[in-house]
């Protein structure tokens, strides 16, 4: 299992390749690169920011929901801010588009796909144009000149794209997210962190609040919160335990610490609910 520690960060802009060629417009980076790095040596890493990846030459193995095995050159695959993967070519020469969004349009991206995914390509049926993948590589071929502004139209045109993808997609959770879930639900006795839940699952600790909040509609602190709150309730209507005792365990440091949480979410003190509760 892949220890926080041991992950690899890379910053915006930030892959492993070498860029044959690269340009800029105001709201993005293009970059085509070659692969540089062996299948087998690259190391478990976490992106900074969103992105996308367009792979143009060799077979590549991607992590991002929806995949079908080993992708083609034309796969074009989003990548939220947060990702953690091992994504990698699985060939000798594998070469790729990248295309970064800047600050501002990287805030248009705040409330698109929680999770990577693919978004076009061969095979791949989006709601408007699953090639557009190839119509930035064949604007990329005309040079910077020409190609500056037509570019910039089509990084908008795929955070539309993304968007629309994102309102057809399913609004099940990912397996993993799941796992996250239930382990809270299993271990809220004790003290948990954001760190040690997304290491469990080898995520980034922000790519999961995000996700876990798109999903389920709270952080996961707020529902750990609640798991024990559920707990005080079953113990003060279900047994006379006294109530330093249903604080300890609920996961609650003391009684005091119960009391103000539980009054916070209830309107009454523990005590009075479990008069209330009694006949």
């Amino acid at each position: 299992m892949a220890t926080q520690s041991a992950v690899h960060t890379l910053a915006a802009g930030a892959f492993f390749g070498n860029s044959s060629f690269a340009l800029t417009t105001p709201s993005f980076q293009f970059s085509e690169l070659q692969a540089t790095v062996p299948d087998r040596q690259v190391p478990r890493h976490t992106h900074e920011t969103p992105h996308w990846i367009l792979v143009t030459g060799g077979a590549y193995r991607t992590e991002a929901r929806n995949q079908r095995g080993i992708c083609s050159p034309g796969t074009l695959i989003f990548n939220p801010a947060g990702t953690t993967h091992r994504d990698r070519f699985r060939s000798a020469s594998g070469k790729f588009l990248s295309i970064s969004p800047g600050p501002d349009s990287s805030r248009w991206l705040d409330r698109a796909s929680p999770v990577p995914m693919i978004v076009g390509g061969p095979g791949f049926h989006a709601p408007e144009d699953p090639l557009i993948g190839d119509r930035i590589v064949r604007e990329l071929r005309r040079g910077p000149k020409s190609a500056a502004l037509v570019l910039e139209e089509l990084g908008l045109e795929l955070i539309a794209l993304l968007t629309e993808i994102c309102q057809h997609a399913s609004r099940f959770p990912p397996t993993w997210l799941l796992e996250v879930k239930e382990r809270i639900e299993d271990c809220f006795q004790r003290e948990l962190s954001i760190a040690e839940l997304a290491v469990a699952v080898g995520v980034h600790p922000v790519y999961l609040a995000r996700a876990y909040r798109r999903f389920f509609g709270c952080s996961p602190g707020e529902y750990l919160r609640r798991c024990r709150l559920l707990r005080v309730q079953g113990l003060l209507s279900g047994t006379d335990l006294p109530l330093v005792q249903v604080a300890l365990q609920s996961g609650f440091s003391d009684q005091s610490q119960m009391t103000r949480s539980f009054t916070g979410s209830f309107g009454v003190p523990p005590g009075r609910y479990r008069r209330l509760r009694r006949p």
